[in-house]
């Protein structure tokens, strides 16, 4: 949660304006969670004809574009994708009727889905069950309720991510005696993203967890870019202060520092690699 009310400083809120905050979102953070949601259909059966489909908090929509861009997609499937964010809304349904996709776009919360019991045979949730309330438990109960007997949902959490350290560090440096916030629940370790599926309803033996590795990876003269645009959506998780306009510079310079010096970085020639970690659930209703 955060600890201040102070607006974001105007670098941020250029960067997350409605007609930026997609652009901003896919080029840094974005560039490993399509890994994961990529890695993560791998893992299931071919979606076959007559599917319908849940893509769950789908921001703009990767799994949809991935489904429907794959040379196995049946023509016979419906997707229903849902999110609270208009900017991520609005670009999906843009690029649904563009392509004239088989999909329904609305604005719900996970924890509170206006679909009927036994509707899916697939629910995806790509990197999102952590902010649905209950500490996730609340998100877990709709995915469990709205799937149909025999249909599979997959869930994924952060297990590790290189950016995240030097975030905390550059908070600590331009902002002393702030506290960085500490998350009630830990998910890294894989343990309560299986313990909300088995609370939600789906049993042990049905489940399936792994982890797997995706790479953020930047050109070296692109990176103060990509730091700039990750302050931007992450630079805020313990609040925005007052100052942080005039300290903005330092703060997306100390985190250029930081991140080439980090143990999940690589430097090779001119491109910079950052390694994010992932946790993947497959569960079976």
């Amino acid at each position: 949660m955060n600890i201040s009310t102070v607006n974001p400083p105007p670098q941020a809120q250029a960067l997350l304006s409605p007609t930026k905050k997609v652009s901003t979102y896919e080029t840094t953070g974005g560039l490993v969670t399509a890994q994961f949601a990529a890695h993560n259909l791998s893992l299931i059966p071919t979606i076959t004809a007559g599917s319908i489909i849940h893509d769950n908090a789908c921001g703009s929509g990767t799994i949809t574009r991935l489904i429907l861009t794959s040379p196995s997609s049946p023509n016979d499937l419906k997707i229903h994708a849902t999110d609270i964010d208009p900017p991520f809304l609005s670009a999906l349904s843009d690029t649904a009727a563009e392509h004239n996709w088989p999909v329904s776009v609305s604005n719900q919360k996970s924890e509170t889905l206006g679909f009927d019991d036994n509707t899916f045979t697939h629910s995806l949730t790509n990197i999102a069950i952590f902010f649905t309330s209950s500490a996730g438990l609340d998100g877990a109960k709709e995915i469990h309720r709205t799937l149909q007997p025999g249909g599979l949902a997959v869930v994924n959490c952060w297990a590790h991510v290189t950016w995240l350290l030097p975030i905390k560090t550059v908070h600590e440096t331009i902002r002393p005696g702030k506290p960085f916030p500490t998350p009630v629940i830990a998910w890294h370790d894989g343990q309560h993203i299986q313990k909300v599926m088995r609370d939600a309803g789906f049993k042990e033996g049905d489940m399936k967890i792994e982890r797997s590795d995706a790479w953020a990876v930047v050109k070296r003269d692109g990176l103060r870019e990509w730091a700039e645009k990750s302050w931007a959506y992450l630079g805020g998780i313990a609040g925005w202060f007052d100052g942080d306009e005039e300290t903005w510079d330092q703060a997306v310079d100390k985190l250029v520092e930081l991140l080439l010096v980090q143990p999940g970085t690589t430097v090779e020639e001119d491109e910079v690699r950052m390694r994010a970690s992932q946790w993947v659930v497959v569960a079976r209703k």
